[in-house]
């Protein structure tokens, strides 16, 4: 039941951001995707093996779901923010994608922590808080930067 859930979760973040009106060039989204999964791993790895903020259920659904959330959610919730951050005009756009990112990312958070996919042993949610809105910036700041890289290398048409 727990993948079905993360499954639900991965499927309507990919559709969010097909569904997009307004999206970065491919060449940019593929990018992006590839440093947000890089830093999405090395987050993962080093707060569970080096700081031991959490400890992961080991068990194979459980662990199918923590995949989907890491691969999938996380990563297509990113992209749908910077693509609509960094193609709208409007202010109120902005701020509405931002808290939809928040709000979305700590959801799914509670959702594995519910279904024990994580034990939380010295995590919280000022931490979780933290790292969302550190990934956020992360995200904007490198589209940004591939953005102005793909426009003047020219593979924008």
């Amino acid at each position: 039941m727990v993948v079905v859930i993360f499954i639900l979760f991965a499927w309507f973040c990919i559709q969010v951001l097909i569904g997009l009106l307004r999206k970065l060039p491919l060449v940019v989204n593929f990018l992006l995707f590839m440093a947000i999964e890089v830093v999405l791993i090395n987050k993962l790895t080093i707060s569970y093996n080096n700081l031991k903020l959490f400890k992961i259920n080991t068990s194979l659904p459980l662990f199918i779901a923590l995949i989907l959330h890491n691969d999938f959610t996380v990563t297509f919730v990113l992209l749908a923010f910077a693509n609509v951050f960094l193609t709208t005009p409007k202010t109120s756009v902005c701020i509405g994608i931002s808290i939809y990112t928040f709000l979305f990312q700590i959801l799914i958070g509670f959702a594995l922590r519910w279904n024990h996919v994580l034990i939380d042993k010295d995590w919280n949610f000022f931490k979780e808080s933290m790292m969302i809105i550190i990934l956020m910036v992360y995200t904007l700041l490198l589209g940004r930067i591939f953005q102005r890289m793909a426009s003047k290398e020219g593979w924008i048409r």
